[in-house]
């Protein structure tokens, strides 16, 4: 929070020290002025006989006028969006260090009431103190379920298969049985002519 405060200070004293407005609404107000003087020499212009190029050479000077307020306005917007991806990411940071002290709570919590298992039991141990035979039994269990389950697998999709078959089959059934028998072919052009 307190970097948030900091660059709010930093971006209100580069402001001041630079002769530009601080906020959004001295800016507002500045531009208005410039408006409305513009307004009014825009109304003297009218008056006059050439007002065309009175009018450009107006609306070229308040283009130049409105530049630097414009590009402060810019900078204060880029500004005040920074000021609130800082105090977004400050948000983020408490909540992740909050979500990792629940985190932690709740695994010394889950350390302290889970009962400790007896490390005689061959899934304790650690891979290294398990016996090769052991490991080699394991490794061929492991093999015969993968072998069970690509079993399994494939007749599954033998099954669909055997399933879309009869359904492509019944489909093409309905559509025959659906169709009209063809139509007579028409007589060739020379074969109706009497002669």
């Amino acid at each position: 929070m307190t970097a948030l405060l900091f660059l709010l200070a930093a971006a209100a004293a580069s402001s001041a020290s630079s002769g530009l407005p601080a906020t959004r609404a001295e800016v507002a107000a500045q531009r208005a002025a410039i408006e409305q003087r513009f307004a009014r020499e825009q109304a003297e212009c009218q008056q006059r006989f050439a007002v065309s190029a009175c009018v450009e050479e107006l609306r070229k000077r308040r283009q130049e006028a409105l530049a630097p307020l414009i590009r402060h306005e810019h900078e204060l917007a880029a500004e005040e969006r920074r000021v609130r991806a800082a105090a977004q990411a400050q948000r983020v940071r408490e909540r992740e260090q909050a979500a990792a002290q629940d985190e932690a709570r709740r695994r010394g919590q889950l350390r302290d009431s889970a009962p400790s298992s007896s490390p005689s039991t061959p899934a304790a141990l650690p891979p290294k103190a398990r016996s090769p035979e052991l490991a080699e039994r394991q490794r061929r269990l492991a093999e015969s379920r993968a072998e069970q389950d690509a079993a399994r697998r494939r007749e599954r999709a033998q099954q669909r298969e055997e399933r879309m078959r009869q359904k492509i089959a019944e489909h093409e059934a309905r559509e025959k049985s659906r169709t009209k028998p063809p139509a007579k072919p028409l007589p060739l052009p020379g074969a109706s002519a009497p002669q």
